[in-house]
């Protein structure tokens, strides 16, 4: 399927080492890269993560998108949980650096407070696993984009 967006930024970010999840590889944890530039924020986040459900998470954090993208040049990342709202960039753009860095390899999900049918149609339209709100979604619902996102990933593989 095309996609109807922009160019990818252009980066040189070395390609992320992805193993793919069989059913027998969630007894693991999803690992989780969390961007968010607010620390209350990316708290909140890993304790809705920590509830119990169908999947556990290892989450790691990083508060801007040049340390996300770094992070993302290294192996052991299953799926970005993406904050739109980043001081280097916003909206979907956000969601273009970062989707740039994995080469379209990981999963990104946007957990956001851009309530903007804009920026919502214009991250699922570009490839995003979903696309969440902060104030306006469950624990759970969460935790089931999380790990529907890695699952889904691994079956178009």
């Amino acid at each position: 399927m095309e996609r109807n967006c922009a160019a990818a930024l252009a980066r040189e970010i070395a390609e992320p080492v992805v193993a793919p999840r069989t059913g027998a590889a969630l007894d693991k944890p999803i690992h989780v890269l969390l961007v968010e530039d607010h620390r209350e924020a990316a708290e909140q986040t890993q304790i809705r993560l920590a509830q119990e459900g169908e999947y556990r998470f290892r989450v790691e954090w990083t508060s801007s998108l040049l340390e996300a993208m770094q992070r993302l040049g290294k192996p052991g990342i299953d799926v970005v949980l993406l904050d739109l709202g980043m001081p280097e960039l916003s909206g979907y753009k956000t969601f273009r650096a970062i989707e740039a860095a994995t080469e379209d390899k990981l999963p990104i999900v946007v957990f956001t407070s851009d309530e903007s049918p804009v920026s919502r149609d214009l991250t699922l339209g570009c490839g995003a696993a979903g696309y969440l709100l902060k104030r306006k979604s469950s624990p759970a619902q969460l935790r089931q984009a999380l790990g529907s996102a890695v699952i889904g990933k691994c079956g178009h593989r």
